[in-house]
């Protein structure tokens, strides 16, 4: 994608990356929700791609800038996209958002950028309660499903 931003008529189309971040704690997994300033909604660490990047190089700086987290390891094959539609001042914005999926090192302290107001770390039952969207619930079930299915030891 050569842009974040295009212009269709009175839609805009927006397309970002975030990852679904995880880390093992007590011996399960915990995922990692960001109440953000704009709404105060949960959700995960999302945010636009930059010109000449890849959705996997932006959802890591995305990381990076939001909580000074740092990837670990990916989960691979997990790569899913969501799409809505809201308005801003008075225009469409299409907008499609690319996920991935991925631990970061247990031992890291979350470090939040001034558009998030708090921070939490769940379990897969709670976070699913907490996050705002069902998008974001539906992408979530897909992890959890994904992780089930493998066979992960990552104790980082």
């Amino acid at each position: 994608m050569s842009s974040t931003y295009h212009e269709d008529g009175d839609t805009v189309k927006e397309v970002s990356a975030g990852i679904i971040t995880l880390k093992k704690a007590s011996g399960d997994r915990r995922y990692l929700l960001l109440r953000h300033e704009n709404g105060g909604h949960w959700s995960f660490p999302k945010g636009h791609l930059e010109e000449g990047e890849t959705a996997k190089e932006a959802a890591v700086r995305e990381l990076y800038e939001e909580t000074r987290l740092e990837v670990f390891e990916f989960v691979n094959g997990f790569r899913r996209e969501i799409n809505y539609s809201y308005k801003r001042e008075g225009r469409k914005v299409a907008k499609s958002v690319i996920y991935f999926l991925a631990f970061v090192p247990r031992d890291l302290e979350v470090n939040l950028s001034p558009e998030h107001l708090d921070f939490i770390w769940l379990p897969y039952r709670e976070a699913r309660k907490r996050l705002t969207y069902g998008n974001d619930q539906r992408l979530l079930d897909r992890a959890e499903v994904k992780l089930k299915k493998g066979c992960y030891s990552y104790e980082g």
